[in-house]
């Protein structure tokens, strides 16, 4: 049975009719399917807006079922995201190895859920843990009661977690490498920084202090984050420094701990040049790993040597994108030299650029002071020998350019010129790499491929700074700094698995969810009483579902949840 409308034509004018109609078959009559007309409704425009609603809804109680106005929906929350996510934690068994953990404390809350949910919102929509309790009220978790999470059970739970840190971090990282099919053969490890914003409850032996910061901001206390990754960039442990603490100070600390905690036998030890000392490569040895340490490109008699000898290489082939240089005189260590020629003149470009507008501010500097000497000023300070010395001298220390300028103060005033023999050297080694290895069974192309892993890192810290907001900490006690970073990294170790799994897909992780969390769930209610609904699942979800190999969520993923 349906409706139809039919046009038909008296004296000129046309009139559309609606019409109640059922299809049936007569085969005496026809071999087709046969029209009955049930009922004529009138003419359609004599019918209004609130006309139809009223013949629907008087239907429907006529023959007793449901009318639109008798459903209303009373909750409706984003569920698709974090839907997501849950099967993630349970595949890889974090909430299993939570509970087991938290199980012989009897805690009468729930530790696992609670962690759980700043993580989660760490990939959803990072917060401070107070507004975490706003965020919650807008998306459907399974098995959790929002109304029941507070603020006090939350901070209780970072307690716990840094508290058991060494022990779950271990598990977790074997869950993920077992998933992964993979041995710790190859490890990088690099540190970054992260600063706080303002000086609340610091006190003389605290983990914030000022150090070097990889954010600009020197004017900061900070704390240093040290993480160790697999080749599969999978996240395997990380540490907490104080803000002082040099790159190389790290690295003794974190190799003991990777041979004793995580078992490590054998592998290959991965870091940056601010790595390099004579302690750190002991510690390596000693832990029988090798390792690969990219070596400073200035001040090193080892790099001025190796560029030495095969720069009549370069010459001969300098359009060869990549050029491969071993040198076996020197055993443990050997020595792999990289050169790429389209770096080489990007570098020699961005810097020439640089150099250029410092002309133009020196020029402008000498300027001021000429005319100073010659006219002075009716009135403020006149520009002073010093104070043009200052200027210049701040410009170039601050942009990194004090190597390619001399810059003196003599009796006839302020001179700048240029260090040609640096600027010789920059060229000498623009485009170049050079790396040191123990590594005894690797070719220099292995050397240097390997070492190119470690952008995968950096890319990390981008994700923890970025995506994460690792930054800012609400937190000021040490303990709950050191947990605010674990749960980051455990969210960074979701993040990474999640990637792997859209390798091949055009959409990244963020992408991702934000196209699930358009999938809503939430309740209704009808006169038959309150039922839980899941929208319907579009095109754009299941693609995603699919790609992270999850299952599609059911209605029966909501039963047990509060809405």
């Amino acid at each position: 049975m349906y409706v139809r409308i039919v046009k038909s034509r008296q004296r000129g004018k046309i009139y559309n009719s609606v019409q109640i109609c059922e299809s049936y078959r007569d085969k005496l009559k026809s071999p087709y399917p046969l029209t009955r007309v049930i009922a004529h409704l009138g003419q359609l425009d004599a019918f209004r807006e609130r006309d139809v609603d009223g013949i629907l809804n008087g239907l429907c109680k006529v023959f007793g079922r449901t009318s639109a106005k008798d459903v209303t929906v009373t909750v409706g929350r984003d569920f698709g995201h974090i839907y997501a996510l849950e099967q993630i934690w349970k595949h890889l068994k974090i909430g299993t190895i939570l509970k087991q953990k938290a199980r012989a404390r009897g805690y009468k809350f729930d530790m696992e859920a609670h962690i759980r949910l700043m993580v989660l919102n760490r990939l959803c929509d990072p917060c401070s843990k107070l507004g975490l309790l706003e965020w919650i009220q807008g998306v459907y978790l399974p098995g959790i009661d929002a109304d029941k999470v507070e603020y006090h059970h939350l901070l209780r739970a970072m307690d716990w977690l840094i508290e058991q840190k060494e022990g779950i971090e271990k598990e977790i990282a074997h869950e993920m490498l077992t998933l992964f099919d993979t041995e710790v053969d190859l490890v990088f490890y690099d540190v970054t920084s992260s600063y706080f914003e303002g000086d609340r409850s610091v006190t003389a032996e605290d983990i914030r202090r000022y150090g070097y910061s990889r954010d600009g901001r020197p004017d900061r206390r900070q704390i240093v984050i040290g993480l160790v990754m697999t080749r599969d960039g999978i996240p395997l442990a990380h540490h907490v420094f104080e803000g002082n603490r040099a790159d190389k100070k790290t690295l003794t600390e974190v190799v003991k701990d990777l041979k004793e905690r995580f078992e490590i036998k054998r592998a290959v030890f991965v870091a940056d040049r601010g790595m390099l000392s004579e302690e750190n490569l002991e510690a390596i040895l000693e832990a029988e790993f090798d390792y690969i340490l990219s070596l400073p490109m200035r001040h090193s008699a080892v790099v001025t040597k190796l560029l030495k000898e095969t720069e009549r290489v370069w010459d001969e082939d300098p359009k060869e994108a990549e050029q491969f240089y071993l040198d076996e005189t020197d055993e443990p260590a050997r020595y792999a030299v990289a050169y790429d020629p389209q770096m080489a003149e990007q570098t020699r470009i961005k810097r020439q650029e640089r150099i250029e507008k410092a002309d133009r501010f020196i020029k402008s500097v000498l300027a001021r002071l000429e005319r100073a000497d010659k006219t002075p000023r009716p009135r403020g300070r006149p520009l002073t020998v010093q104070g043009a010395f200052e200027q210049v001298h701040d410009y170039l220390r601050d942009r990194k350019l004090g190597r390619y300028y001399k810059v003196e103060m003599t009796e006839e005033g302020l001179e700048v010129s240029a260090e040609t023999q640096a600027r010789k050297q920059e060229e000498k080694i623009d485009g170049k790499l050079v790396v040191e290895s123990s590594c005894a069974d690797l070719g220099a192309q292995e050397l240097i491929g390997r070492y190119k892993e470690l952008a995968d890192i950096e890319r990390a810290f981008r994700t923890l700074k970025s995506t994460l907001e690792i930054r800012p900490m609400y937190h000021w006690t040490e303990s709950r700094i050191r947990a605010h970073v674990f749960i980051c990294v455990m969210a960074l170790q979701i993040q990474r698995y999640m990637r792997s799994r859209l390798s091949e897909s055009p959409l990244s992780v963020e992408r991702a969810l934000q196209r699930l969390q358009t999938l809503k769930a939430g309740t209704l209610n009808t006169p038959a009483g309150t039922t839980r609904y899941l929208a319907a699942l579009e095109d754009k979800h299941k693609e995603v579902f699919e790609q992270l190999q999850l299952p599609f969520p059911r209605l029966k993923h909501l039963e047990s949840g509060a809405l």
